[in-house]
């Protein structure tokens, strides 16, 4: 299924052409065509969808030959452990290249120092999300769970880990699925994250204004996607989830002393020691 999200090109020719020659294999998500972005847009594609699976595809990635395989695999592998009701999502490791397809990275997880483990914890997803969207497979019960995507929802991606960490189960492939293309028009990039960069950020007053300001407005889209989370969710998530969540939705209102608390005992940390260092200098 395809949706067009208001492109001026030529893109719903191209569409067209293949749904002609792919007559059962194409569908056209045809309606008022207005530019919604990435998260209304994939959201609108999951309501029309009655497929008891379903993956994402961005328009710049290329898929390796083994993708669906692996992943539909490892699906019904988690589907035969926790049963086909439960919301299940799996994700995978892709190669990081530029827009040649000239190597970057042989790793996004090892790029951006983050655990496809304990990153899908819930306290951990709160805040960083590692489930990168075109490798993601969920099942129906997560797509019916997950849905409506609120408009407070960061990515797509982000809220359906969200969903999955709290009522189901995440799995994932360490192996690269996809060749994750950058170039300057990429939404949504892969940042590497090292000592150097830590480094600059501290110790530069301008770099460190500027990471401390847009720290701020991060935090504060973060908030509202966990508050959106809690007034959707609410009646269904366990007592102590449920005050998990509203202390984070609040920590920016919290003084310094409160804030550090609550981060330590609930685990509001990133998986990678340098940003966490930073994170408790800062936040």
């Amino acid at each position: 299924m395809i949706r067009d999200d208001g492109s001026q090109d030529k893109t719903l020719g191209i569409i067209r052409s293949f749904k002609a020659r792919f007559p059962d294999k194409v569908t056209l998500l045809e309606d008022r065509r207005e530019n919604h972005g990435a998260t209304a847009n994939f959201s609108q594609l999951l309501a029309h969808s009655t497929a008891e699976y379903v993956m994402f595809c961005d328009q710049d990635d290329i898929w390796l030959p083994h993708k669906m395989k692996v992943t539909i695999e490892t699906m019904l592998a988690l589907e035969e452990r926790h049963g086909r009701d439960m919301p299940l999502l799996v994700h995978a490791d892709v190669k990081v290249v530029d827009s040649g397809l000239g190597e970057i990275a042989p790793s996004l997880w090892q790029y951006q120092r983050s655990d496809p483990v304990s990153g899908t914890r819930l306290q951990r997803l709160l805040l960083q999300n590692v489930a990168t969207g075109c490798t993601i497979m969920i099942n129906k019960s997560l797509r019916d769970r997950a849905l409506p995507i609120p408009d407070a929802a960061i990515m797509h991606d982000w809220w359906l880990a969200l969903v999955a960490a709290a009522f189901g189960h995440i799995g994932h492939l360490s192996e690269p699925v996809l060749l994750y293309r950058q170039h300057e028009k990429s939404d949504i990039g892969a940042k590497s994250w090292n000592l150097t960069v830590a480094l600059r950020q501290l110790t530069d007053p301008h770099q460190l204004s500027l990471s401390l300001t847009e720290g701020k407005k991060v935090t504060l889209r973060l908030q509202r996607q966990a508050d959106a989370f809690l007034r959707q969710y609410e009646g269904m998530l366990h007592d102590e989830v449920r005050r998990m969540i509203d202390l984070y939705s609040r920590l920016s209102e919290m003084n310094y002393i409160t804030r550090r608390y609550y981060m330590i005992k609930y685990g509001f940390f990133y998986a990678d020691l340098l940003r966490n260092v930073g994170r408790l200098l800062i936040a």
